[in-house]
């Protein structure tokens, strides 16, 4: 009993010194108005809990649903904020209270959580039953973004440490890409503390209500949190993630280790909502009653977990049924909060949880939007015309005339962004309609070269205008070029033998992008086709131009970086660098972009640009294998070479004319190659059989590169592996005793 006392007794201490110090950091009336949001949002929570389920009022169930879109990550807060601010369901006050709660919640680290459920089941192959604990993945990832200097450097570390470990087949090869969204959505929730205090402090100094404050500082893109993605990191921020990866990737091969003998239940819901389950029926009827467009980063990540959701054979009808209706009425982001909040209640797994996470990864593609409510105004067809050409806007009939404004303000905002990467653009004649294509739901959206239209469905088309604008561009240049209607240039230059220079460049455009989607390691391969390689090739282009200027636009592109590269599958050039050249030399001939973002494409992602991290993970784990080679040798010799090409490419950055030689970072590079390197051919042959001989070849991919001792090295790891014979021994040393050539220790020196 005296324990419990003197628990309660410290809590209360240290609840009275955390206001204390808010009041003298942001002020006594802004640490009331947040004291105040938090016993609001409790309070709420707690007498809707208590209230049947068919007595929960309108108001309590919409402001519920905006404190689940913040603990779900669905948007920014402060974005969250601004959409609120303008909600006419609810009354001024109400409106006022819940925001102050949003940004209590988001300084309290009391918001932006992931399921652990979206975690679980990542063991590959032969690794220890803990690695499939979602906890366990969650614990790991949260510890290395909070703990790093920059929140970027830690996500960062989390998505090359779970690409090395894939590689090795540690974890499956879904996990990188799931570890990289639950590592993003943690990474906001630091940058929008920070956000939020610097919001709070320059309000309390100013003396200015934050609330308002908010529409100012997104308009002006001051949020960090809503700043593009794609940036690459400074040199510190790079140090500190390469500096980390060895630790996580030690910690993945034994992850659980630790927890031996705790056996710590599973709580019988994961992540419990801030929406009961009364009120979140409530608001899943007031959502619909709503009527507002549906948003494509909810709609399309759960079309793309509709198997994975609907297709596994061990659920009931019941479980069915609930996960049915998640993906027919999870739409946008209202919906989505009060569906989720049911079927995890009903048909709770690692699907939904997963699907949730994709949703709310897709929406930070929205990160800059201006609010829209049914009733606001949108440009009008004769703007559209006069502005960029556009012949006619159309619409199914099916559409709702009050979203109609909504569709043309999308298409206006998207085409002004692409005419800040692409001026000479000329869209005069090209016709846009909002509905359904040909191809239904087999196509997010379309652009028909026979009519010149583009079809722009409406629940999938936001982040692919980009794409079919290429599209349109191809379709001008094949009119300019060889006066045909109704083609693409792309398309035709490569059937033609007479293409010339475009066919040249078309051919090193897809070959070169062909590697880069396979590096990426999609579980599809995307279209060979000439034109869709453009398009997704542009999508990147405009995406990451935008980005340079602090820009993002989630109708134009749904892109965010490297390996979130968004629905429309934009195409992020290889890490050669040799697909810039021939896409900025089609693009010069058919839609020149501005010589500032063409000359910073060019040294941004061309042939001479120095790798990134990221670059040089790559460039080991996703070089060729040798598929016929049945010896260590055989399997292992081209992961040597990768390494070497890779640790080669260190040397030239170092040495390369005008960069500061730093000698740390030079170093956390190579260190990182190593590890890459150790850890693919440790999975090559886990997937031969040859499980023996893994910590060997570790071994042997760890010494200094190009050492004399490789080929004695390697010796043991045959005999390791039970392959004893003389004659593979020898061959094995004689491939091996000859170096490569040997990188330069002193820039110049041979």
């Amino acid at each position: 009993m005296m324990s419990r006392f003197r628990t309660i007794v410290m809590l209360v201490v240290l609840t009275a010194l955390a206001a204390s110090c808010e009041r003298m950091s942001v002020g006594p009336e802004i640490a009331g108005e947040l004291r105040r949001g938090r016993a609001y949002a409790a309070a709420l929570e707690a007498r809707t809990r208590a209230t049947p389920a068919d007595s929960v009022g309108a108001i309590a169930a919409i402001s519920l649903g905006y404190l689940e879109r913040q603990r779900l990550a669905l948007g920014s807060p402060f974005r969250l904020i601004d959409y609120l601010l303008r909600d006419a369901r609810l009354p001024d006050s109400t409106r006022r209270a819940v925001a102050w709660a949003v940004l209590a919640r988001t300084l309290d680290d009391n918001g932006a959580t992931v399921s652990p459920l979206a975690l679980d089941s990542l063991a590959g192959p032969g690794a220890p039953e803990a690695v499939n604990d979602g906890r366990l993945h969650l614990r790991l990832i949260d510890h290395a973004v909070r703990e790093t200097r920059s929140p970027r450097a830690g996500e960062m570390a989390v998505r090359l440490a779970y690409l090395i470990e894939a590689s090795e087949h540690v974890v499956t090869a879904e996990a990188p890409g799931i570890a990289a969204r639950a590592a993003a959505v943690l990474r906001d929730r630091e940058l929008a503390r920070a956000d939020a205090r610097d919001l709070l402090r320059e309000a309390w100094r100013n003396d200015v209500d934050p609330l308002a404050m908010i529409p100012a500082w997104r308009e002006a893109r001051r949020f960090r949190v809503e700043r593009p993605v794609m940036d690459r990191l400074d040199r510190d921020d790079q140090l500190e993630a390469m500096t980390l990866v060895p630790r996580l990737v030690s910690d993945l091969r034994g992850l659980g280790a630790a927890d031996e003998g705790e056996a710590e239940p599973r709580p019988a819901v994961p992540d419990p909502a801030m929406l009961p389950f009364g009120a979140a029926e409530r608001l899943a009827g007031l959502a619909r009653a709503a009527s507002t467009p549906p948003e494509a980063p909810v709609v399309v990540p759960l079309m793309r977990y509709r198997r994975e959701l609907l297709g596994t054979t061990d659920l009931s009808r019941w479980e069915r049924s609930a996960r049915r209706r998640f993906v027919r009425y999870a739409d946008g982001e209202e919906t989505l909060a009060a569906e989720h909040a049911i079927v995890a209640v009903r048909a709770p797994g690692a699907a939904t949880a997963r699907a949730t996470l994709a949703a709310a990864v897709a929406l930070r593609a929205y990160a800059q939007e201006r609010p829209w409510r049914p009733g606001d105004a949108g440009p009008a067809d004769e703007e559209l015309a006069s502005r960029f050409g556009i012949e006619r806007v159309t619409f199914d009939a099916t559409v709702p005339e009050a979203w109609r404004p909504y569709y043309r303000g999308m298409l206006a905002t998207a085409l002004d962004d692409m005419h800040r990467v692409l001026p000479s653009l000329d869209l005069t004649g090209l016709r846009v309609h909002f509905g359904e294509s040909a191809m239904k739901d087999a196509a997010l959206a379309l652009h028909e070269p026979k009519t010149r239209v583009i079809y722009l469905p409406l629940a999938t088309s936001a982040g692919t205008i980009a794409h079919e604008v290429a599209h349109d561009i191809d379709w001008q240049a094949a009119l300019s070029r060889y006066a045909v209607h109704g083609d693409y240039a792309t398309d035709r230059s490569v059937r033609d033998r007479r293409g010339g220079w475009m066919a040249a460049s078309m051919r090193g455009l897809t070959a070169a992008s062909l590697v880069s989607a396979a590096e990426r390691g999609g579980t599809s391969r995307p279209s060979a086709r000439p034109t869709e390689v453009f398009a997704r090739s542009v999508d990147w282009f405009v995406a990451s131009a935008l980005a340079r200027d602090g820009r993002m636009d989630g109708y134009l592109s749904s892109a965010q970086d490297e390996l979130l590269t968004g629905y429309a599958l934009g195409t992020s050039p290889d890490v050669a660098g040799s697909a810039v050249p021939a896409l900025v030399s089609i693009l010069d001939e058919v839609a020149p972009p501005a010589p500032a973002v063409r000359e910073w494409f060019v040294e941004q992602y061309g042939p001479g640009r120095s790798l990134s991290p990221f670059d040089l993970v790559r460039r080991v784990l996703d070089a060729p294998l040798d598929s016929t080679g049945g010896t260590l040798v055989d399997l292992v010799t081209p992961v040597r070479r990768a390494r070497d090409r890779a640790l080669a490419r260190v040397e030239a950055a170092r040495c390369r004319p005008g960069a500061p030689e730093d000698e740390r970072l030079t170093e956390a590079r190579r260190n990182l190659v190593v590890v890459a390197a150790s850890a693919r051919a440790a999975g090559v042959m886990r997937m031969r059989g040859t499980v023996l001989a893994i910590e060997e070849a570790r071994r042997w991919l760890t010494v200094a590169p190009y050492a004399a001792a490789e080929p004695l090295v390697l010796a043991g790891a045959l005999a390791a592996a039970g392959q004893t014979v003389m004659a593979e021994r020898a061959m094995a040393l004689d491939s091996l005793a000859t170096p490569a050539s040997v990188p330069a220790s002193r820039c110049g020196a041979r």
